[in-house]
């Protein structure tokens, strides 16, 4: 199967994968918006001077939000040994999220426990305290649908861009590859063999002659013209017919004239030699 084929169901498939990746997540994304929405879904919120005890796992990971970007001034103590859990900053991945309400919660801490169990949690700001479970999230049935749509987005992203160069190479390759003519009034037309299909190689004289004149098969009979009958080069030809004799007869007039004088130019000489001798 050629390379333009090949291009052009990638390009199709391309298109299909983003734009069914887009649908998906266009009709989940206002209900993941909602999962995300540290008021919507956490695992524990506290006032400024509250505390509260949640059971807390080593397996997770847990952030925590403030409607302001200062520091959290929180106290996490685990109540079976009584150690205190360190909290530290959030990474790249555990950024700022935007509530339904177009309000934005700010990551000031994350932190993982060192023991699973009850732990002591104390808000010694002034400010709302949020604390959400990421486990919880990735679990939530909107995220598997917010995956699939991305990474679909990603690779339709993708492919399209290498189709289309894959299409345009062999698009290109063909027009290069073609045989074309230049017919008597100009126009560039291109030489096929008598299928139809594209070649590469030299087209014979018949194929020429079919690309130019409409498919029209050549004539290569010779049709001879009738000869004239032209004249003997010869005056003794048998085909000079009473001119012969005439000719014979002028010919030996001539010898017996060039005899005659070549008999008398001894003598005329020998006369003229004695005068000038004897004075």
């Amino acid at each position: 199967m050629s390379q333009s084929v090949w291009s052009k169901r990638l390009l199709i498939t391309g298109a299909i994968v983003l734009g069914i990746s887009i649908a998906v997540l266009a009709s989940v994304w206002p209900s993941w918006v909602a999962t995300l929405d540290p008021d919507e879904n956490h695992l524990l919120k506290l006032e400024g001077g509250e505390n509260d005890t949640v059971n807390l796992s080593t397996d997770s990971s847990y952030l925590m939000f403030r409607l302001d970007n200062g520091a959290h001034n929180c106290t996490i103590i685990e109540d079976g040994i009584g150690t205190e859990v360190t909290i530290g900053s959030p990474t790249f991945l555990q950024s700022d999220r935007e509530g339904v309400d177009g309000d934005w919660y700010y990551a000031v801490g994350a932190f993982i426990p060192d023991e699973s169990g009850s732990h002591d949690i104390q808000n010694n700001g002034e400010d709302v305290l949020w604390i959400v479970d990421e486990m919880e999230l990735a679990n939530h049935s909107d995220s598997a649908y917010i995956t699939g749509a991305c990474i679909g987005i990603m690779l339709g992203v993708c492919m399209l861009p290498i189709a289309f160069g894959l299409w345009m190479g062999a698009k290109r390759g063909a027009s290069k590859t073609g045989l074309v003519m230049q017919t008597p009034g100009g126009d560039m037309i291109p030489i096929s063999a008598a299928g139809g299909a594209a070649q590469q190689r030299v087209p014979t004289t018949d194929e020429i002659w079919r690309s130019v004149h409409g498919g029209e098969v050549i004539d290569l009979t010779i049709h001879q013209q009738p000869i004239e009958q032209a004249p003997a080069p010869f005056a003794d030809r048998p085909d000079r017919g009473g001119g012969m004799a005439r000719v014979v007869d002028e010919i030996e007039t001539v010898e017996e004239t060039s005899t005659q004088d070549d008999d008398d130019a001894p003598d005329d000489e020998e006369r003229s030699w004695k005068t000038w001798d004897e004075g």
